[in-house]
Protein backbone atom coordinates (compact mmCIF):
# COMPACT_ATOMS: atom_id res chain seq x y z
CA UNK A 1 0.00 0.00 0.00
CA UNK A 2 2.96 2.42 1.03
CA UNK A 3 4.65 1.47 -2.23
CA UNK A 4 1.25 2.65 -4.56
CA UNK A 5 1.08 5.79 -3.04
CA UNK A 6 4.31 6.85 -3.63
CA UNK A 7 4.36 5.62 -6.64
CA UNK A 8 0.93 7.62 -7.25
CA UNK A 9 2.69 10.85 -5.30
CA UNK A 10 5.64 10.88 -8.05
CA UNK A 11 2.77 10.41 -10.65
CA UNK A 12 1.12 14.00 -9.76
CA UNK A 13 4.21 15.36 -8.81
CA UNK A 14 5.82 14.22 -12.80
CA UNK A 15 2.85 15.92 -14.04
CA UNK A 16 2.59 19.15 -12.04
CA UNK A 17 6.35 19.62 -13.60
CA UNK A 18 5.45 18.95 -17.25
CA UNK A 19 2.38 21.49 -16.42
CA UNK A 20 4.65 24.07 -15.34
CA UNK A 21 6.64 23.85 -18.10
CA UNK A 22 4.38 24.00 -20.87
CA UNK A 23 3.21 26.88 -18.91
CA UNK A 24 6.15 28.54 -19.22
CA UNK A 25 6.99 26.76 -22.94
CA UNK A 26 3.26 28.32 -24.13
CA UNK A 27 4.46 32.02 -22.76
CA UNK A 28 7.82 31.87 -24.52
CA UNK A 29 9.07 32.88 -21.17
CA UNK A 30 12.24 30.57 -20.97
CA UNK A 31 14.38 29.79 -23.54
CA UNK A 32 17.54 27.49 -23.69
CA UNK A 33 19.47 26.62 -26.43
CA UNK A 34 22.99 25.97 -28.45
CA UNK A 35 24.43 28.61 -30.43
CA UNK A 36 25.51 26.95 -33.93
CA UNK A 37 27.74 30.05 -35.29
CA UNK A 38 26.01 33.70 -36.20
CA UNK A 39 22.31 31.97 -36.88
CA UNK A 40 19.60 31.17 -33.91
CA UNK A 41 18.31 27.80 -34.32
CA UNK A 42 14.58 27.42 -32.55
CA UNK A 43 13.69 24.33 -31.25
CA UNK A 44 11.34 23.16 -28.91
CA UNK A 45 11.69 24.99 -25.58
CA UNK A 46 14.63 25.74 -26.90
CA UNK A 47 16.36 29.12 -28.03
CA UNK A 48 20.10 30.33 -28.94
CA UNK A 49 20.94 33.07 -27.01
CA UNK A 50 22.35 36.41 -29.35
CA UNK A 51 25.66 36.71 -27.21
CA UNK A 52 26.47 33.54 -26.90
CA UNK A 53 29.68 31.76 -28.10
CA UNK A 54 29.60 29.76 -31.15
CA UNK A 55 28.72 26.10 -29.76
CA UNK A 56 27.94 27.46 -26.44
CA UNK A 57 24.99 26.36 -24.24
CA UNK A 58 22.71 29.19 -22.55
CA UNK A 59 19.58 30.31 -21.41
CA UNK A 60 18.07 33.48 -20.41
CA UNK A 61 14.48 35.05 -19.55
CA UNK A 62 12.37 36.68 -22.02
CA UNK A 63 9.69 38.52 -21.43
CA UNK A 64 6.39 37.26 -22.37
CA UNK A 65 4.94 39.08 -26.58
CA UNK A 66 1.48 39.19 -24.73
CA UNK A 67 0.14 40.76 -21.99
CA UNK A 68 -2.60 39.70 -19.64
CA UNK A 69 -5.36 41.46 -21.83
CA UNK A 70 -4.01 40.83 -25.54
CA UNK A 71 -3.62 36.69 -24.23
CA UNK A 72 -7.52 37.21 -22.68
CA UNK A 73 -8.83 38.78 -26.20
CA UNK A 74 -6.64 36.68 -28.45
CA UNK A 75 -8.29 33.85 -26.70
CA UNK A 76 -11.84 34.67 -27.10
CA UNK A 77 -11.54 36.60 -31.01
CA UNK A 78 -8.32 35.50 -32.05
CA UNK A 79 -9.07 36.44 -36.00
CA UNK A 80 -10.05 39.99 -34.71
CA UNK A 81 -7.05 40.30 -32.59
CA UNK A 82 -4.18 39.70 -35.16
CA UNK A 83 -5.07 43.11 -37.24
CA UNK A 84 -5.23 44.89 -34.50
CA UNK A 85 -2.12 43.80 -32.97
CA UNK A 86 -0.34 44.25 -36.40
CA UNK A 87 -1.77 47.64 -36.26
CA UNK A 88 -0.14 48.23 -33.07
CA UNK A 89 2.96 46.58 -33.86
CA UNK A 90 3.77 48.59 -37.47
CA UNK A 91 3.07 51.63 -35.20
CA UNK A 92 5.82 50.86 -32.83
CA UNK A 93 7.76 49.53 -35.18
CA UNK A 94 7.22 45.34 -33.84
CA UNK A 95 7.33 42.57 -35.72
CA UNK A 96 4.24 41.44 -37.70
CA UNK A 97 2.21 38.85 -37.09
CA UNK A 98 1.81 35.82 -38.81
CA UNK A 99 -1.68 34.56 -39.07
CA UNK A 100 -0.47 31.05 -40.20
CA UNK A 101 1.51 31.27 -36.89
CA UNK A 102 -1.78 30.39 -34.60
CA UNK A 103 -2.35 26.98 -36.44
CA UNK A 104 1.07 25.63 -35.73
CA UNK A 105 3.18 27.79 -38.19
CA UNK A 106 0.98 25.59 -41.54
CA UNK A 107 0.29 27.55 -43.89
CA UNK A 108 -1.21 24.99 -45.90
CA UNK A 109 -3.64 24.21 -42.99
CA UNK A 110 -4.30 28.08 -42.22
CA UNK A 111 -5.34 28.15 -45.89
CA UNK A 112 -7.12 25.85 -46.03
CA UNK A 113 -9.77 26.53 -43.15
CA UNK A 114 -9.24 30.11 -44.20
CA UNK A 115 -11.06 29.73 -47.41
CA UNK A 116 -14.04 28.15 -45.64
CA UNK A 117 -14.16 30.49 -42.55
CA UNK A 118 -12.84 33.97 -44.22
CA UNK A 119 -15.87 36.41 -43.72
CA UNK A 120 -16.55 36.46 -47.58
CA UNK A 121 -16.97 32.85 -48.08
CA UNK A 122 -20.19 31.50 -49.09
CA UNK A 123 -20.13 28.93 -46.10
CA UNK A 124 -19.98 31.74 -43.67
CA UNK A 125 -23.20 32.66 -42.28
CA UNK A 126 -21.96 35.02 -39.36
CA UNK A 127 -20.12 37.47 -41.85
CA UNK A 128 -17.11 37.14 -39.97
CA UNK A 129 -13.54 35.84 -40.06
CA UNK A 130 -13.56 32.88 -37.71
CA UNK A 131 -10.43 30.58 -39.68
CA UNK A 132 -8.37 30.26 -36.42
CA UNK A 133 -10.98 29.88 -34.16
CA UNK A 134 -12.49 27.41 -35.87
CA UNK A 135 -9.25 25.68 -36.44
CA UNK A 136 -8.55 25.60 -32.80
CA UNK A 137 -12.00 23.83 -32.15
CA UNK A 138 -11.86 21.14 -35.26
CA UNK A 139 -8.59 20.34 -34.03
CA UNK A 140 -9.18 19.48 -30.27
CA UNK A 141 -12.66 18.08 -31.30
CA UNK A 142 -9.91 15.97 -33.31
CA UNK A 143 -8.42 14.81 -30.33
CA UNK A 144 -11.34 13.81 -28.12
CA UNK A 145 -12.98 12.06 -30.84
CA UNK A 146 -9.23 10.04 -31.05
CA UNK A 147 -9.13 9.53 -27.71
CA UNK A 148 -12.27 7.89 -27.57
CA UNK A 149 -11.76 5.43 -30.53
CA UNK A 150 -8.60 4.48 -28.90
CA UNK A 151 -10.08 4.14 -25.64
CA UNK A 152 -12.94 2.16 -27.08
CA UNK A 153 -10.48 -0.13 -29.12
CA UNK A 154 -8.41 -0.59 -26.24
CA UNK A 155 -11.28 -1.82 -23.88
CA UNK A 156 -12.58 -4.32 -25.97
CA UNK A 157 -9.35 -6.36 -26.33
CA UNK A 158 -9.46 -5.90 -22.40
CA UNK A 159 -13.09 -6.99 -21.73
CA UNK A 160 -12.76 -10.05 -19.27
CA UNK A 161 -15.10 -12.07 -16.74
CA UNK A 162 -12.84 -10.85 -14.31
CA UNK A 163 -12.79 -6.75 -15.01
CA UNK A 164 -9.66 -5.22 -15.16
CA UNK A 165 -9.58 -1.77 -13.54
CA UNK A 166 -10.99 0.22 -16.64
CA UNK A 167 -13.43 -1.84 -17.36
CA UNK A 168 -14.17 -1.67 -13.56
CA UNK A 169 -14.17 2.00 -14.47
CA UNK A 170 -16.53 2.22 -17.37
CA UNK A 171 -19.05 -0.42 -16.13
CA UNK A 172 -19.21 2.30 -13.18
CA UNK A 173 -20.17 5.10 -15.45
CA UNK A 174 -22.59 3.14 -17.52
CA UNK A 175 -24.30 1.85 -14.07
CA UNK A 176 -24.39 5.29 -13.05
CA UNK A 177 -26.25 6.55 -16.25
CA UNK A 178 -28.94 3.23 -16.13
CA UNK A 179 -29.67 3.90 -13.11
CA UNK A 180 -30.88 7.55 -13.57
CA UNK A 181 -32.50 6.82 -17.15
CA UNK A 182 -34.50 4.12 -14.77
CA UNK A 183 -35.33 6.73 -12.30
CA UNK A 184 -36.12 9.44 -14.40
CA UNK A 185 -37.44 7.99 -17.53
CA UNK A 186 -38.51 4.34 -16.15
CA UNK A 187 -37.33 0.88 -17.22
CA UNK A 188 -39.23 0.77 -20.05
CA UNK A 189 -37.13 3.56 -21.78
CA UNK A 190 -33.46 1.88 -21.56
CA UNK A 191 -33.13 2.63 -25.26
CA UNK A 192 -31.55 6.20 -24.65
CA UNK A 193 -29.17 4.94 -22.35
CA UNK A 194 -26.59 4.59 -25.20
CA UNK A 195 -27.19 8.40 -26.08
CA UNK A 196 -27.07 9.66 -22.75
CA UNK A 197 -23.88 8.03 -22.16
CA UNK A 198 -22.42 8.84 -24.96
CA UNK A 199 -23.72 12.74 -24.41
CA UNK A 200 -22.34 12.77 -21.24
CA UNK A 201 -18.46 11.18 -21.79
CA UNK A 202 -18.00 13.20 -24.36
CA UNK A 203 -18.76 16.56 -22.87
CA UNK A 204 -16.89 14.70 -19.51
CA UNK A 205 -13.77 14.27 -22.16
CA UNK A 206 -14.04 17.77 -23.79
CA UNK A 207 -14.19 19.22 -20.27
CA UNK A 208 -10.80 17.06 -19.26
CA UNK A 209 -8.79 17.23 -22.76
CA UNK A 210 -7.51 20.91 -21.54
CA UNK A 211 -5.17 18.74 -18.89
CA UNK A 212 -3.55 16.81 -22.23
CA UNK A 213 0.40 18.06 -22.20
CA UNK A 214 -0.28 19.54 -25.76
CA UNK A 215 0.05 22.69 -26.35
CA UNK A 216 -2.98 24.38 -28.48
CA UNK A 217 -5.66 21.95 -27.02
CA UNK A 218 -8.32 23.73 -25.24
CA UNK A 219 -11.87 22.42 -24.24
CA UNK A 220 -14.20 22.50 -27.18
CA UNK A 221 -17.07 23.19 -25.26
CA UNK A 222 -15.12 26.24 -24.59
CA UNK A 223 -16.65 27.27 -27.89
CA UNK A 224 -20.03 28.45 -28.60
CA UNK A 225 -20.48 26.73 -31.88
CA UNK A 226 -19.95 23.43 -29.93
CA UNK A 227 -22.27 23.96 -26.79
CA UNK A 228 -25.25 25.32 -29.14
CA UNK A 229 -24.89 22.33 -31.48
CA UNK A 230 -25.14 19.87 -28.57
CA UNK A 231 -28.22 21.85 -27.18
CA UNK A 232 -30.00 21.64 -30.11
CA UNK A 233 -28.95 18.21 -30.78
CA UNK A 234 -30.82 17.42 -27.42
CA UNK A 235 -33.56 18.97 -27.31
CA UNK A 236 -34.33 17.75 -31.51
CA UNK A 237 -34.22 14.49 -30.04
CA UNK A 238 -36.47 15.32 -27.18
CA UNK A 239 -39.34 16.78 -29.73
CA UNK A 240 -38.54 13.85 -31.72
CA UNK A 241 -39.34 11.58 -29.11
CA UNK A 242 -42.38 14.01 -28.29
CA UNK A 243 -44.31 13.57 -31.43
CA UNK A 244 -43.50 9.85 -32.04
CA UNK A 245 -45.04 9.53 -28.25
CA UNK A 246 -48.19 12.02 -28.70
CA UNK A 247 -48.48 12.06 -32.19
CA UNK A 248 -48.38 15.66 -34.18
CA UNK A 249 -52.00 16.98 -32.98
CA UNK A 250 -50.98 15.83 -29.37
CA UNK A 251 -47.97 17.64 -29.71
CA UNK A 252 -49.24 20.77 -30.77
CA UNK A 253 -51.95 20.52 -28.12
CA UNK A 254 -49.36 20.93 -25.71
CA UNK A 255 -48.28 24.07 -26.51
CA UNK A 256 -51.77 25.75 -26.07
CA UNK A 257 -51.71 24.77 -22.64
CA UNK A 258 -53.55 25.51 -20.44
CA UNK A 259 -54.69 28.16 -22.65
CA UNK A 260 -54.65 28.83 -26.51
CA UNK A 261 -53.39 32.13 -25.62
CA UNK A 262 -50.23 30.76 -23.92
CA UNK A 263 -49.12 28.78 -27.42
CA UNK A 264 -46.20 31.82 -27.93
CA UNK A 265 -44.77 31.72 -25.08
CA UNK A 266 -44.68 27.83 -24.74
CA UNK A 267 -43.11 28.45 -28.04
CA UNK A 268 -40.51 30.95 -26.23
CA UNK A 269 -40.53 28.75 -23.58
CA UNK A 270 -38.85 25.44 -25.49
CA UNK A 271 -36.83 27.67 -27.66
CA UNK A 272 -35.04 29.26 -24.31
CA UNK A 273 -34.41 25.82 -23.10
CA UNK A 274 -31.34 25.65 -26.04
CA UNK A 275 -30.53 28.56 -25.33
CA UNK A 276 -29.87 27.66 -21.48
CA UNK A 277 -28.58 24.62 -21.80
CA UNK A 278 -26.00 25.51 -24.32
CA UNK A 279 -25.05 28.58 -22.59
CA UNK A 280 -24.84 27.79 -18.93
CA UNK A 281 -22.35 25.11 -20.50
CA UNK A 282 -20.40 27.30 -22.36
CA UNK A 283 -20.07 29.89 -19.72
CA UNK A 284 -19.32 27.75 -16.60
CA UNK A 285 -16.11 26.59 -18.98
CA UNK A 286 -15.35 29.39 -20.80
CA UNK A 287 -15.71 31.31 -17.50
CA UNK A 288 -13.50 29.05 -15.82
CA UNK A 289 -10.47 29.73 -18.68
CA UNK A 290 -10.76 33.56 -18.14
CA UNK A 291 -10.34 33.25 -14.70
CA UNK A 292 -6.97 30.98 -15.28
CA UNK A 293 -5.80 33.20 -17.80
CA UNK A 294 -6.42 36.14 -15.59
CA UNK A 295 -4.39 34.69 -12.35
CA UNK A 296 -2.01 32.89 -14.07
CA UNK A 297 -0.57 36.41 -15.82
CA UNK A 298 -0.52 38.03 -12.19
CA UNK A 299 1.24 34.66 -10.76
CA UNK A 300 4.14 34.30 -13.11
CA UNK A 301 2.05 30.50 -14.20
CA UNK A 302 3.41 29.94 -10.69
CA UNK A 303 1.67 27.04 -8.77
CA UNK A 304 -1.32 29.12 -8.21
CA UNK A 305 -2.50 28.24 -11.76
CA UNK A 306 -2.08 24.31 -10.99
CA UNK A 307 -4.46 24.32 -8.86
CA UNK A 308 -7.17 26.21 -10.76
CA UNK A 309 -6.81 24.08 -13.82
CA UNK A 310 -7.52 21.21 -11.82
CA UNK A 311 -10.61 22.76 -10.25
CA UNK A 312 -12.45 24.45 -13.43
CA UNK A 313 -11.19 21.29 -15.39
CA UNK A 314 -11.69 18.23 -13.47
CA UNK A 315 -14.13 19.76 -10.57
CA UNK A 316 -16.40 21.97 -13.02
CA UNK A 317 -15.99 20.35 -15.92
CA UNK A 318 -16.98 17.00 -14.45
CA UNK A 319 -20.33 18.47 -12.92
CA UNK A 320 -21.00 20.70 -16.04
CA UNK A 321 -21.14 17.14 -18.03
CA UNK A 322 -23.40 15.60 -15.57
CA UNK A 323 -25.41 18.65 -15.51
CA UNK A 324 -26.24 18.74 -19.24
CA UNK A 325 -26.80 15.11 -19.22
CA UNK A 326 -28.97 15.37 -16.53
CA UNK A 327 -30.74 18.74 -18.04
CA UNK A 328 -31.26 16.80 -21.74
CA UNK A 329 -33.00 13.63 -19.30
CA UNK A 330 -34.97 15.83 -17.75
CA UNK A 331 -36.35 17.34 -20.75
CA UNK A 332 -37.08 14.59 -22.59
CA UNK A 333 -38.79 12.66 -19.53
CA UNK A 334 -41.37 15.90 -19.60
CA UNK A 335 -42.16 14.99 -23.01
CA UNK A 336 -42.40 11.45 -23.19
CA UNK A 337 -43.36 10.24 -19.31
CA UNK A 338 -46.74 9.76 -17.61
Amino acid sequence: MKEKKSNLKITILVYLVILMVLAIWAQDSLFIGKCQGTEHVTVKLAFIGRNAAPGQFTMRIQKPEFVMQENIVMSIRPDEFIPDANVRRVDSGGPILDPARFTNNNQAIYNFFNRIFKADSPLNFMGQDSTILNYRMWRSILFVNLLFIFLALYLRKKLLFIPTKPQIIVEMIYSFIRDLCVDVLGKHNLKFVPYFLTLFMFIFVSNWVGLLPIPGIVEPTRHLNVTLGLGVMSLSIVHFNAIRKKGIGGYLKGYCEPMFILAPINLVGELAKVVSISFRLFGNIFGGAIIFAVVASLTQYVIVPIGLNLFFVMFAGTLQAFVFTMLSMTYLALEITD
